[in-house]
């Protein structure tokens, strides 16, 4: 399987026989363990690009890998009392449903088509955050405080990163990708972002500055992208749907409807 993949929805069953509840459990338990094989994404991927030029190559076994560990410390947590078999669904339901990339993209659309509301969530993110209704309740609580949102432009570009750990807005962006927590990924993105972009598949330009904002406890960072030519007659709505987490992030862009 490679990555970055457009995942803005929920979906099925993962490549390997998972269910989506262990898929996602894998993603929050690679936070707190992380599995070093010795096969680095981002050095692997050229070797990669023969094959899938653009892509980030990953073992194929990387999913079912932190699913069993994911899995044996839930038993654990379960034989001791400490939680119930319904916390972790409970959990990851709430973030599915309720906080995730779907929320940024509504973020995003609005700021497109409302100058002023992007210059406000560029100074303000909390307070421009909190003027859409739609949005639900609890929008700067469990890793949404102090969320702080950088805009794409002709002449700059913004990548987020977090060179601790895996620091993230979860109510904007839902759960950190694999590739996000890589330890090569966050050392090289400091150090080379465009390089590292470019592995992405994302060529900037040498005219267009690139700014690398790093994530932490204090501050969790997030991209306003550039709203894509050809889009002017869309709906607000039909906007949302074209913003993708990868772009929110600063590794993709949005691409216009075919």
């Amino acid at each position: 399987m490679t990555t970055p993949e457009r995942s803005n929805a929920p979906d099925g069953d993962g490549d390997y026989g998972l269910s989506r509840r262990n898929l996602l459990l894998a993603g929050g338990a690679a936070v707190a363990t992380p599995a070093f094989t010795g096969v680095s994404p981002v050095e692997t991927a050229h070797a990669a690009t023969t094959s899938a030029p653009g892509r980030f190559y990953y073992p194929i076994d990387r999913e079912s890998l932190s699913a069993a560990r994911a899995m044996a410390l839930e038993a654990l947590l379960i034989e001791k009392g400490i939680i119930t078999g319904n916390t972790v669904d409970s959990v990851l339901s709430f973030f599915e449903t309720q906080m995730g990339p779907f929320n940024g993209a509504k973020i995003v659309a609005r700021a497109w088509v409302d100058p002023g509301f992007k210059q406000r969530v560029v100074d303000n993110t909390p307070a421009a955050i909190a003027e859409l209704v739609d949005l639900p309740k609890g929008m700067a609580g469990a890793e949404g405080e102090h969320m702080r949102a950088v805009a794409n432009g002709p002449h700059v570009h913004h990548l987020v990163i977090c060179t601790l750990c895996s620091c993230y807005p979860w109510p904007v962006l839902g759960l950190p990708p694999y590739w996000y927590k890589d330890p090569t990924f966050r050392a090289r993105s400091a150090r080379e972002p465009r390089a590292v972009l470019k592995e992405f598949g994302l060529e900037i330009p040498p005219s267009v500055e690139i700014k690398t904002w790093d994530s932490s406890a204090q501050i969790r960072w997030f991209v306003i992208p550039e709203r894509p030519a050809g889009t002017d007659g869309m709906s607000e709505a039909e906007l949302a749907k074209l913003v993708t987490p990868e772009s929110m992030m600063g590794v993709a862009r949005v691409e216009a409807p075919h």
